[in-house]
């Protein structure tokens, strides 16, 4: 599986190596399966009910409509790895040109784009309104505003950030690192991120989530040590 989305009741799963895109049911687990070729990385529910996936090998992003593929926007990128919806607007991150990307759909284009660091990975959106991006190659979290499309903020994180979480309980955005087998925790609520928790881990610690009804943060690790829970 790519990016898990969860989404009204439900979470979005993209499986890239079988090219489909299938949304299972919470809490019951009923699936339902769509076929969207191009290796599908990442998707999201826009304000209009459409589904938007991410297709990593096509540089492209499907809309999915009533359960089936109806537009392809497509031009400009280098890949297509996860699409985030910000204010209201969607983005792609293209972790080949490690840049953002707009994305005007009733347009059928992309939007200009700003680079985001020098090995951008993960991205999220904090209640802020703004994309916060793991820049692992370049050791830092950035924080992109929407509107105006800017990078507003660029902090120092050492050791290769890498998967990224935000808690929308405590303002608080997780950032793994794995080279040193820690998870941080930043306070975002102020003019630049502030550390508040630093955790160590599972090893190879590549993915994070957190459940925003007790702010438990879940860490995967990517060596087969399992799931880790942390009450921070």
């Amino acid at each position: 599986a790519g990016e898990l989305t969860v989404t009204d009741g439900a979470v979005l799963v993209p499986v890239p190596g079988a090219d489909v895109l299938t949304r299972v049911t919470l809490p019951g687990g009923e699936r339902d399966t769509t076929e969207v070729r191009g290796g599908p990385s990442g998707a999201v529910v826009d304000d209009a009910g459409r589904t938007l996936v991410a297709l990593r090998n096509r540089a492209a992003v499907a809309v999915l409509s009533d359960g089936r593929v109806t537009d392809t926007v497509e031009g400009g990128l280098y890949s297509a790895d996860d699409v985030l919806i910000a204010d209201g607007d969607p983005y792609v991150l293209d972790r080949e040109r490690t840049a953002l990307f707009g994305l005007d759909v009733a347009g059928d284009e992309f939007r200009g784009g700003l680079r985001a660091g020098h090995g951008a990975t993960n991205a999220v959106v904090d209640d802020f309104g703004r994309i916060l991006v793991a820049d692992t190659r370049g050791g830092g979290l950035l924080a992109f505003s929407p509107d105006p499309f800017l990078l507003r903020q660029r902090y120092p994180v050492p050791a290769g950030p890498h998967g990224l979480a935000y808690d929308p309980t405590t303002d608080v955005a997780w950032v793994t690192l794995p080279r040193r087998n820690e998870v941080v925790g930043f306070d975002m609520r102020g003019g630049e991120p502030e550390e508040r928790y630093r955790y160590p881990t599972v090893r190879q610690p590549d993915s994070v989530t957190v459940d925003p009804r007790t702010s438990r943060v879940v860490v995967g690790s990517a060596a087969g040590e399992g799931i880790q829970v942390i009450e921070p």
